[in-house]
């Protein structure tokens, strides 16, 4: 692994192993009424975040690009995807060896609380990520969500239907997490369109980005960001780090307000 670029000025040098590149994170004090937020992600060279439409490829991002993905979550107190993520990698997240002791000594959870946001409610509740939790998912509903559905994630999960719609909806889901739970700061992995919801609210502070040496090449697959219409205003990024590994790119973004 080389770092290409360090904020704080920081000549370019090789880092090893490449895995430690984010060990060294504490995230910034939280904004007063929300966790502070952070998205990570990976595409592919051409933007996109998803391989669909069942063509059996290999993962976006290598090894260490998972192994980096892993290693994000020690500090946080949530871990939050969407419920596209969630079918698709239905499986609590782990945490590197020795994490969970290292947390409890610094006053957490020795897990993250795992976070879904489903408008239906609509998820596979037979999963390992249901079934096998080490500790209980929180999900987080529509308004307009079917009785027999709550009715059944209630048996695996805390569920929260949320009031508001839209925009609100995510800073609604953000105060909750602050005021029930006391979560500080939040990791969110995505998908795109749950990507779109946090920069719509003006709820996104950082974005980790990992760039794949590989292209997808059709319409099909979704970006980074995936929404109906613009984002307004555009948000505005600043590099804080860039890091290289066999072709791999790791890129670390501030979000400016």
């Amino acid at each position: 692994m080389l770092r290409l670029f360090d904020a704080s000025g920081r000549a370019p040098e090789p880092v090893d192993p490449p895995e430690s590149i984010y060990d060294a994170i504490r995230w910034p004090a939280a904004p007063e009424d929300r966790p502070y937020v952070a998205l990570n992600m990976v595409t592919t060279v051409d933007g996109k975040a998803t391989l669909l439409r069942g063509r059996h490829r290999r993962p976006i991002g290598s090894a260490v690009d998972r192994a980096l993905m892993v290693r994000l979550r020690a500090w946080v107190g949530a871990v939050v995807r969407g419920a596209g993520t969630v079918r698709q990698a239905p499986y609590y997240p782990s945490l590197p060896e020795g994490v969970p002791d290292r947390r409890r000594q610094a006053g957490l959870d020795p897990l993250p609380l795992v976070v879904i946001l489903s408008s239906s409610g609509s998820l596979p509740t037979e999963v390992p990520l249901f079934r096998q939790a080490p500790r209980r998912p929180v999900v987080f509903t529509g308004p307009g969500a079917a009785p027999e559905t709550l009715r059944r994630l209630r048996e695996v999960a805390d569920v929260l239907p949320v009031p508001v719609t839209g925009p609100d909806s995510i800073r609604w889901v953000l105060r909750t997490l602050r005021s029930r739970w006391g979560v500080q700061a939040v990791l969110s992995e995505g998908g795109p369109t749950l990507n779109s919801a946090f920069f719509r609210a003006g709820c996104v502070d950082e974005l980790f980005w990992t760039v794949a040496p590989r292209i997808a090449g059709t319409s099909d697959d979704l970006s980074l960001v995936e929404g109906q219409g613009l984002i307004d205003p555009m948000p505005t990024l600043r590099l804080q780090s860039a890091h290289l590994h066999e072709d791999e790119l790791y890129l670390r973004y501030r979000v400016l307000p």
